[in-house]
């Protein structure tokens, strides 16, 4: 029986502690006692504090890899966040040099082809949105892959942790001083799982709102709507450009007929009558010249000079006349003549004739032909009469000297040749600039009059004052809005407000409910504890007891034989007294077992009790968590109604934005055309601009209000992820109260409910995975249908773009041609200026010749009684 009842007791310590040093200590104590007890708990104190020093350091070693983990999946998300910010940066580079190469050609682009090009740009963002989309979703795809990896890395290690160090101690009463050790095991333990469980948690909600956004109809129908609106946006900012650059091309040419009809022909006509009186001149001073016989034919040549000079005048200036009627200096420059004035009167009727009858019908090409050939053939007949007129001279000259010899000096001979030389060629010159009058500018088919300029004045009025009352109402709505936005905000930061003193409720809430836990848990392993030690006490006593008995069964036995040798007559006495002193041992025994079962079963009945209260508390926070839910979710419906307003008071002051800018590039173009076509509308102009700078204020606080209204919807992004974690914090703790029913119920052989459960997902995941194969499929249509029309686009601005190719190089012709023909001018002054200058000096040697003339004179007078003599000379 000792044998067997020993036994017994190595079993039970083996299975309560699973090792064997311990149930050898247990042995050693049996056979030592005290002594051997004290040494046990001693080791076992050691044992326990190495065991508790591997433990921390794992979890150091716990945390830094959990840091590591989450540093990793910071940069991930950085990097992606950086990715799609380029992306989105390269989207609105692309976006604005096509608008920039539109407005750049959009000088002769009609209006109808606007909207194409809008609706091509709109789908091109469409397509980079959609793969943008993709990306983020691979991208998400491989961070949660990666991420439910390194937790189910961590679960491991910590498990491999737990396995290798789980040896707990159990001892009988004088071993209670390892309890606090294992509660601070057991809390190192908890707060380990606690951090994974917040990591998972945390991963799991990011992924969601993540997917959330990217798979919600809300968020795509969104999108859609921003497209379409700047769709819309950018075609009226291109017809309001295209109809701006058309209004300024049309003004600037009004602009420029009038300012050549109004400078540039009175210019020309004065420069044509000064160079008639210096052609006059010049024929004068030819005919003061000192050759008597040859005088004549001078005169005559320079009348014919005169003649042909008149007939080019007479083919120009009819034209002019007819533009511009009411100036008297063409006129009187037409009657001047020197004796043949019959013939000029005829051939100027007959020009004139001619101009009235022929030049109404013809073209501006036709009439730029008719005046150069006519331009040609005078300069041919001016050059051939010139030269007959100089060789005649010259053949005269030759006779008169080899008649009467060389009677004045060499050197006055070279000083007229000189001049004789330098006046045909300053008379040549002035012709080639009167016949340079073929640049004069046409104007008479593309002049206006007057009136039809204050007709367009009273219009640019009428349009400014519209444009006005438009700003002043826009300014209204503007300020409406700004109010709205005020109001927005006030309301937001109430609602920010509250939520966070909905945070702190939840962050109380949250560490009761933990507090709660660590007391459960704290009650539960001393609970185990006690019970376990009671049982190892009740069974140490009875072993004690039952070798008390058997101690005292060989004792009574040792005596009761020395008695029976002794005395054989007193033996039965003396048996029948051991007898009842066993009878009543074993009596004592059942008594002392009875009152230690009976201590024990109170004790257990006080402990369920206090299980009993913990529960009702457990319940009571169960009701609190359940009525604080339902406030949130009230809550966060609101919050969702109040974002769909600021994303619709957002829409509203966009819109005002974008129509208040228009109007302020409407009045910066009208005041340009107002200060192109008159001085008189100055103060006009002024108004304008301080209205441009107010609504540059304005446009300045709406951009502030924006960005406000941004920042305010960025606070709420951030918040609703934290309540949406708060959310799912109490779902969990719900979650772990359910499995400890669920634990509860298994005990109780309840599987029927989970089966159902099981069911039910299954059959919502059949559901969801159905709609999502249907969303593939209409994706896949919607993006066929976007390349389709994306190159449909393609092709219509590539025609558009041929289209301006041609424009441009129109335009750049016409540009050069103005730059010629400027160049030409300032040529033709610069001659003129050359010639004034020649025409001073020449003043200067007319001046000389004047005074060799009256010495001429002087010897004649002198001479004239000879001279008589001679018949030749009279």
């Amino acid at each position: 029986l000792y044998i067997m009842e020993t036994e017994e007791v190595m079993e039970s310590v083996r299975v309560s502690d699973n090792g064997d040093n311990l149930s050898r200590d247990l042995l050693g104590q049996l056979g030592m006692g005290e002594n051997g007890s004290e040494n046990l708990g001693d080791c076992l104190v050691e044992e326990m504090d190495l065991y508790l020093d591997d433990i921390n350091d794992r979890l150091m070693i716990s945390r830094m890899v959990s840091d590591s983990v989450i540093k990793g999946m910071v940069n991930a998300v950085e990097e992606e966040a950086a990715e799609k910010i380029a992306a989105k940066e390269l989207e609105k580079t692309n976006l604005k040099e096509s608008l920039d190469f539109l407005h750049v050609g959009s000088n002769n682009i009609d209006v109808k082809n606007e909207p194409e090009s809008s609706k091509s740009e709109q789908f091109m963002s469409f397509s980079y949105g959609s793969v943008g989309h993709d990306k983020m979703r691979e991208s998400l795809h491989s961070l949660r892959t990666v991420s439910t990896e390194q937790f189910l890395r961590l679960r491991k290690e910590i498990d491999g942790i737990r396995g290798s160090g789980a040896i707990r101690r159990i001892g009988s009463g004088s071993e209670m001083v390892g309890l606090g050790g294992i509660l601070k095991e057991t809390e190192s333990w908890v707060g380990v799982d606690r951090t994974v469980d917040r990591l998972k948690m945390i991963m799991d909600i990011m992924c969601k709102t993540v997917d959330d956004i990217l798979l919600s109809k809300t968020s795509l129908c969104e999108w859609q709507q921003e497209q379409e609106f700047q769709r819309e946006l950018e075609a009226m900012v291109m017809r309001s450009a295209l109809r701006s650059i058309e209004e300024e091309l049309k003004e600037r040419l009004w602009d420029q007929n009038v300012h050549c009809c109004d400078g540039q022909g009175v210019k020309w006509v004065e420069k044509f009558n000064e160079i008639l009186s210096l052609h006059k001149q010049l024929d004068a001073i030819l005919k003061l010249l000192p050759n008597p016989e040859a005088g004549q034919l001078v005169s005559h040549g320079s009348g014919d000079l005169d003649h042909t000079h008149r007939k080019t005048l007479s083919n120009h200036t009819p034209i002019s006349t007819s533009r511009w009627e009411g100036n008297g200096k063409v006129d009187k420059s037409k009657t001047d003549d020197d004796g043949n004035g019959k013939v000029d009167k005829s051939k100027t009727g007959d020009t004139e004739h001619f101009d009235a009858l022929q030049l109404k019908h013809m073209s501006n090409k036709e009439l730029v032909d008719l005046s150069n050939n006519t331009i040609a053939k005078m300069k041919r007949d001016h050059e051939c009469a010139v030269q007959k007129m100089t060789e005649e001279i010259f053949k005269l000259k030759a006779e008169y000297l080899k008649e009467k010899g060389s009677s004045l000096p060499h050197r006055k001979e070279k000083e007229f040749e000189v001049l004789r030389k330098k006046i045909p060629e300053v008379i040549s010159k002035l012709d080639d600039i009167l016949v340079d009058n073929e640049k004069f500018p046409d104007f008479s088919n593309s002049g206006e009059s007057p009136s039809s300029l204050k007709d367009r004045l009273d219009g640019l009025l009428s349009e400014n004052h519209q444009l006005r009352d438009s700003l002043i109402n826009k300014e209204n709505e503007v300020r409406c809005l700004s109010s709205r936005v005020s109001d927005a905000a006030e309301n937001i930061l109430q609602r920010s407000l509250a939520e966070a003193n909905l945070q702190n409720l939840i962050g109380n809430l949250n560490a009761a409910v933990e507090d709660v836990r660590m007391e459960v848990s704290v009650t539960e392993d001393v609970f185990k504890c006690v019970f376990r030690e009671l049982s190892s006490q009740i069974k140490c006593n009875n072993v004690e007891s039952q070798m008390e008995l058997i101690i005292m069964q060989g004792i009574y036995e040792i005596v009761f034989r020395e008695a029976t040798l002794g005395a054989e007559i007193t033996g039965k006495c003396e048996t029948e007294n051991s007898d009842l002193e066993t009878t009543i041992v074993q009596g004592l025994s059942e008594v002392i077992l009875r009152e230690t079962i009976k201590d024990t079963e109170q004790e257990l009945k006080k402990l369920y009790r206090l299980c009993s209260v913990a529960k009702d508390n457990e319940v009571s926070l169960q009701k609190k968590i359940l009525k604080l839910e339902n406030g949130l979710i009230s809550e966060v419906k609101e919050k969702e109604k109040f974002r769909e307003e600021v994303v619709l008071l957002k829409k509203s002051v966009q819109e005002k934005e974008i129509l208040a800018m228009q109007a302020s590039a409407a009045l910066t173009k009208e005041r340009e055309q107002l200060e192109l076509s008159s001085q008189e509308l100055n103060t006009l102009r002024y108004d304008a601009s301080q209205r441009s700078k107010e609504l540059e204020s304005v446009k300045s606080k709406l951009l502030k209000a924006v960005q406000e209204i941004e920042v305010d919807r960025l606070e709420l992004s951030s918040l609703n992820p934290k309540l949406e974690q708060a959310m799912k914090e109490l779902k969990e703790a719900e979650k772990q109260r359910q499995l400890v029913v669920a634990l509860t119920q298994e005990r109780q052989n309840d599987l029927l409910s989970f089966k159902a459960k099981e069911d039910e997902f299954r059959k919502q995941m059949d559901a969801i995975i159905v709609f999502v194969n249907w969303l593939l499929k209409s994706f896949a249509n919607f993006e066929c249908r976007v390349a389709e029309n994306i190159n449909a686009n393609n092709s219509r601005l590539e025609h558009s773009r041929s289209q301006l190719s041609s424009l441009m190089k129109k335009a750049n012709t016409l540009r050069r041609t103005g730059l010629l023909y400027k160049q030409k001018l300032e040529r033709r002054y610069c001659d003129l200026q050359l010639a004034e200058s020649e025409v001073d000096l020449l003043g200067d040697e007319v001046d000389s010749l004047f005074s060799l003339l009256e010495k001429i004179y002087i010897a004649l007078d002198h001479y004239s009684s000879i001279l008589q003599h001679y018949p030749g000379v009279r």
